[in-house]
């Protein structure tokens, strides 16, 4: 009997691995031509491998001569060979014969015109040929030949791969089983089929077809038994001879003994019985065994309904063991509704018929069928037990699937509880890509187990393709404003002025009819998060509260936030990163992710307890943290507050006591999180009114304290200036994330290092993942992956040693926390804020003229970025807040920090992932080092060659050389080029940090 342990990492391209491809035909020239001109040999094999929905057809090459198909057989490989009876040159037998001595193994089939023609053959001769048949003007019987010996050759393998599922066919006379073959396969196929147009997805399309039940044709008792001892469990049903050979005796009543040998092993193996006698056995008679007459006018639909009812490639009919049907079943989750209200006797019948388990086997359902199909009769104490077990099955089947499979919309199928649902053709995007491949992650057995008491999972989604952008652009002629037009205003109107396809818009309809509750719209971009170009952050994201009573509304917000994201892929900052990469903007595409947003609701508000993002590189370990060990950033209320560089806590999964920017009272009161970020609800007013800028609002720690979030991720600072891990004192309110990080209230570290673990063994390199978490008193606390997407470091192995530079009057400035990897050369403009002048209030004014500067240095004048606190922030208290438009010909930057900005790194933000994909230098300076690491005398004696108010540009004679190590942060420039060399930084090749 085959070994029950199956290999659960298989695919669909593992089945059926021995295909029939070429084929010879071996005639003389008339049956060549009655099988080619009057019976459309090569037409009909074609027209029926297309209707059976099979993606190859074999080529037939013909050969009229035994020393043609020599010649043949010498110059090329052939599948199978087929011999016709008749040869010009040669006895069709010998030369088969022939052909089997020398190639063994080679399956060569007999192709007879009539039954006649085999009488003269003996039983012997016969056995040359692995198999015969009889061509009656039919074209079925081709691939009903090939597909026979396709089965067997690939039963053994499928089975063990994929515990999939046979037929077996017993009948010896070539006249029956020429015409009734094909009768089954086409059975098979066309059901499977249909089946298959209920599919989910593509995939599953696929793996319908190629895990279609095959059909064993077998011709004697001893190969039966060998079957049905081999196979018991495999096998869908039987369609038996009542006659056929046993040992010697050629005219047995094998039929009867194998009915008896079911019996004495207890199987449930469904069988029907074709014969010609007249005369049934009382045996057969009195028992429930079906018998067919193969003379009768019904055989064919006999054996159909058969399949359909017995098989299990109908709907399901649950009924009592006296065939009364009760209840019909077309898919697994009325099954299970079916199977609550079913009766014991009920549960006794289609336990002991194995029906549950075949019937599942035939959707493709194989894990589910085999855990059914495994089940015995003393694993339970009565069939209630049976019962509840089946339920708890099947419910876990669906929990799964809903998860796991992405679903494919349609009328047919617009059941909204399935986790990820795709809506029209194209990529899915990087974005959703990484969506899809997170609930893959999260599905593992082990995982689940491990964190029972948490809901992790991955929040609701409906990705639209990337054709649909298309035909948005064509349909409105948006190609050439997107393209050419510089201002994002006028692209964003003309974009919101057009229209979606109405086929679309029926499906956003449907998705608002069956959605309620809060939803984010976000770009799925085909460049979004891959994994050799992840741009990130550069597209608009929208936050719909979905709670207006009028439907017209809120389906009227759905649309304009997709219109926004498609303008924003032509928004002059995507357009300054991709002129930068070696991307062209004509082959970006935009796909749409339709998310359930992560949080709860607090009266008009909707956030989560806390967001966070976590990478897997730490690029600024302090203490005894290591770089490979990780870095979380997490923060009240909506990650706006992290990927936008604002302030979060900071720590390191390994040692989450470590409170890097909490050094003192006062500098954890400067760096603690004072206002988050939360979605007003708004009665479902319109929140796109002013764009993404004001779609969230900030709110103060004491509306989240009031709505009961703060008393497990905030500490007091009290009077008396003592940090207390409580909000029972009055004082100063500080996010420290206490109860979480010491006091263990939810096992964030240790479920986020399991998920790098998991995401850096699928992806093969470092993650970075986004996350919103849900405590809650009366239910399950919840863990929700936003998104998951590669990391990009750098592969330099040689280390860089600024010791042998610093000292020298050739180095201007050196850090050992530094983003980048490699050398960047060329650099002939230094750009940088005169400490002098800098006015922290001003620094939106300050952006501003950076961006100036930046348009007329232009694309062949790349420069060094010089300034205080953070670049790229969004809050302009903590630094600069440019925009990717303003800085995009900076080929190193450098953050320094002053006595108001000193403000630890935010390394969260997409700012910074964009830094990492354009290959820029980024120098990270503290307070106490700023004079001593950097030459600020040589600075000053360059000239400048322009200042405003606040921004000097100074232009040097020789190019600046920056050298970086990658993978230990430290990184140096020199103020020109010296004898030394060091690997250059590859822009096209490098990958980034």
């Amino acid at each position: 009997m085959v070994s029950k342990k199956i290999n659960n990492n298989w695919g669909y391209q593992d089945l059926m691995q021995y295909r029939i491809h070429e084929i010879l035909l071996v005639s003389s020239p008339y049956d060549a031509f009655i099988l080619e001109e009057d019976g459309k040999l090569t037409e009909q094999i074609l027209s029926e491998y297309i209707g059976m929905n099979l993606s190859y057809a074999p080529r037939v090459w013909n050969a009229q001569s035994a020393k043609e198909a020599t010649e043949f057989i010498n110059k090329r490989f052939f599948d199978v060979i087929i011999i016709m009876m008749r040869i010009s040159d040669t006895d069709p037998i010998k030369f088969s014969q022939k052909i089997k001595k020398k190639y063994p193994k080679k399956p060569l089939v007999l192709l007879a015109f009539d039954q006649s023609e085999l009488k003269d053959i003996s039983l012997h001769d016969q056995e040359i040929f692995d198999e015969i048949f009889i061509w009656s003007g039919n074209s079925n019987v081709f691939p009903a030949a090939i597909k026979s010996i396709e089965d067997k050759k690939n039963i053994a393998k499928d089975v063990k791969t994929a515990d999939i599922r046979t037929v077996l066919f017993i009948e010896d006379n070539p006249r029956y089983y020429s015409s009734i073959l094909p009768v089954l396969y086409k059975e098979i196929i066309s059901n499977t089929k249909k089946l298959m147009d209920k599919s989910l997805n593509n995939s599953q399309k696929i793996l319908h077809m190629r895990a279609r039940p095959k059909i064993i044709l077998i011709k004697n008792y001893e190969k039966a038994i060998q079957y049905i001892n081999r196979y018991r469990f495999n096998i869908l049903g039987i369609i038996s001879d009542l006659r056929y050979p046993h040992k010697d005796n050629k005219n047995y009543l094998s039929g009867l003994k194998l009915v008896n040998y079911l019996k004495k092993i207890e199987s449930a193996i469904p069988i029907i019985l074709q014969t010609t006698e007249q005369n049934i056995p009382k045996e057969l008679k009195e028992s429930s065994v079906k018998i067919v007459k193969k003379d009768s006018s019904t055989l064919f639909k006999e054996l159909q309904n058969f399949m359909i009812d017995e098989l299990g490639f109908g709907d399901f009919k649950l009924r009592s063991p006296y065939l009364k049907r009760i209840y019909k079943a077309k898919n697994i989750e009325e099954l299970n509704k079916k199977i609550k209200n079913a009766n014991i006797d009920s549960i006794k019948f289609h336990a002991s018929k194995n029906h549950i388990s075949n019937w599942l086997a035939t959707r493709g359902e194989f894990d589910l069928a085999s855990s059914f199909r495994k089940l015995r009769r003393d694993d339970f104490k009565n069939f209630n037990e049976r019962k509840k077990y089946y339920i708890k099955l099947l419910e876990k089947e669906k929990r799964v699937s809903n998860e796991l499979k992405i679903v494919e919309f349609s009328k047919k199928i617009n059941d909204f509880s399935h986790n990820f649902i795709q809506v029209g053709s194209g990529s899915l995007g990087g974005k959703a890509r990484g969506l899809a491949f997170a609930n893959k992650l999260l599905i593992k057995k082990s995982f689940k187990n491990k964190y029972s008491r948490i809901d992790i999972r991955v929040p609701k989604i409906i990705a639209i393709g990337t054709d649909e952008f298309d035909i948005f652009m064509e349909k409105n002629n948006l190609w050439e404003i997107a393209l050419n037009v510089k201002n994002n205003k006028k692209i964003l109107d003309k974009f919101l002025k057009s229209s979606l396809q109405k086929k679309l818009i029926t499906i956003l309809k449907d998705i608002i009819n069956n959605i309620e509750y809060p939803l984010a719209i976000r770009s799925s971009s085909l460049l979004e998060d891959s994994q050799y170009k992840p741009l990130a952050g550069i597209y608009s994201t929208f936050m719909l509260p979905n709670s207006s009573k009028s439907k017209s509304n809120r389906l009227n917000q759905l649309i304009e936030a997709i219109k926004r994201i498609y303008a924003s892929t032509f928004f002059q900052n995507p357009k300054s990163l991709l002129n930068n990469s070696d991307h062209r903007l004509e082959e970006e595409k935009m796909g749409i992710i339709i998310m359930e947003l992560a949080g709860k609701k607090h009266n008009e508000l909707f956030y989560p307890s806390f967001s966070g993002v976590a990478q897997s590189y730490n690029y600024y370990p302090v203490s005894y943290m290591e770089r490979n060990e990780g870095v979380i950033f997490a923060a009240l209320g909506l990650g706006k507050t992290i990927v936008d560089g604002e302030k979060s806590l900071r720590f390191s999964p390994k040692y989450p006591k470590i409170l890097s920017q909490y050094y003192s009272v006062k500098s954890t009161i400067n760096n603690s999180q004072n206002k988050f970020y939360a979605l007003d609800m708004n009665k479902g007013k319109n929140p796109l009114k002013y764009g993404e800028s004001k779609n969230l609002k900030k709110y103060n720690l004491s509306i989240a304290e009031k709505d009961k979030e703060l008393s497990n991720i905030a500490s007091t600072i009290t009077s008396d200036n003592i940090l207390r891990d409580s909000l029972k004192y009055s004082g100063t309110r500080v996010i420290t994330f206490a109860n979480i990080i010491k006091y263990n209230r939810f096992p964030l570290t240790n479920i986020i290092h399991d998920i790098m673990i998991l995401g850096q063994k699928a992806l093969g390199c470092p993650v970075e993942i986004e996350f919103a978490i849900n405590l809650n008193e009366n239910k399950p606390d919840e863990f929700c992956l936003l998104q998951i997407k590669p990391m990009v470091i750098g592969t330099r192995t040689e280390e860089l040693n600024i010791k042998n530079y610093k000292k020298k009057d050739i180095s201007f400035c050196y850090s050992n926390q530094v983003m980048g990897n490699g050398e960047i050369s060329s650099i002939n403009h230094i750009v940088y804020i005169d400490p002098k002048k800098f006015k922290r209030e001003k620094t939106k004014e300050i952006a501003k003229e950076i961006g100036i500067i930046n348009d007329k240095l232009g694309s062949k004048n790349k420069y060094l970025l010089i300034g205080p606190g953070r670049w790229g922030t969004s809050d302009r208290w903590l630094g600069i807040p440019v925009n990717w438009e303003q800085i995009n010909y900076a080929k190193a930057i450098i953050e320094i920090g002053i006595d108001e900005l000193d403000s630890d790194p935010s390394f969260g933000s997409h700012f910074f992932q964009n830094i990492t994909n354009l290959k820029i230098g980024y120098f990270t300076i503290r307070k106490k080092y700023s004079n001593k690491n950097i030459d600020w005398s040589w600075l000053k004696r360059n000239k400048s060659i322009f200042e405003s108010n606040y921004v000097k540009v100074i232009s040097l004679k020789k190019s600046l050389i920056i050298r970086i190590d990658g993978i230990n942060g430290n990184g140096i420039i020199l103020k020109h080029e010296e004898n030394d060399s060091i690997e250059p930084m590859n822009e096209e090749d490098s990958s980034g940090i």
